[in-house]
């Protein structure tokens, strides 16, 4: 995360998280194809260092004993960058019980979630789902809704994170869009019952009204715009 991506004491709108998100998809990407290739090389962190153009080396900080996050340096710090890389992967394993009791109050993310291990149980249990890259793709997407509904609910709905909340929903929404599309070119290859597929489409359509339904909703409580 540089200072140049991210203030925190500028008033974000949808975009600008949107932005931000997909600046940080790109670095984690480059990242963790970075460590997939070098790990088990000697010089491992200063070759991913030079390549994600982090110059400053932790052992050489002289604040060591001042908060990263309060560093004026942490911008140019490839440790202070790498923490928080592994800080967002990890959030969805740090959720509490109650966290999780919330999120499914969340009608949309109980329909998505609810919607994601059916169609995943109906493709395992016909045979052709091997070789349908479509099905798998739709599956895939399906399972990315909740996810990034609950994401969203992680950041919170404070002024400083609302937005941020509704750019993960969006992401949600594109998912619901596309596994809807990918359902429609599976039924156009007549490798599953149409009728099957026109069940798991309107399914699928109801998963993508509540996704816009709750980013109405959330959309509602932004009072200072």
């Amino acid at each position: 995360m540089r200072d140049e991506d991210f203030r925190e004491d500028d008033d974000w709108d949808e975009e600008d998280w949107e932005r931000f998100l997909q600046k940080a998809d790109v670095r984690n990407a480059k990242y963790m194809e970075l460590f997939e290739t070098l790990h088990n090389h000697p010089d491992c962190d200063d070759l991913i260092a030079k390549e994600m153009g982090w110059d400053h080396k932790h052992e050489d900080c002289d604040v060591k004993n001042k908060s990263c996050d309060d560093c004026e340096k942490n911008k140019d710090c490839h440790i202070y960058e790498i923490d928080q890389i592994f800080d967002k992967s990890i959030e969805c394993h740090d959720a509490t019980e109650r966290d999780i009791e919330d999120v499914k109050k969340i009608t949309a993310y109980k329909r998505s979630y609810e919607f994601c291990i059916r169609l995943r149980e109906y493709f395992k249990s016909n045979k052709g789902i091997e070789t349908d890259e479509d099905a798998r793709d739709a599956i895939v997407a399906s399972s990315i809704v909740p996810v990034k509904i609950a994401g969203g609910h992680g950041m919170g709905y404070e002024k400083d994170s609302l937005c941020g909340n509704i750019a993960n929903c969006k992401r949600s929404l594109k998912n619901a869009s596309k596994c809807i599309y990918l359902l429609e070119i599976v039924r156009a290859s007549a490798t599953f019952p149409d009728s099957d597929i026109n069940i798991l489409i309107g399914e699928a359509i109801k998963v993508e009204r509540e996704v816009i339904k709750w980013i109405e909703e959330l959309r509602s409580r932004i009072w200072w715009r």
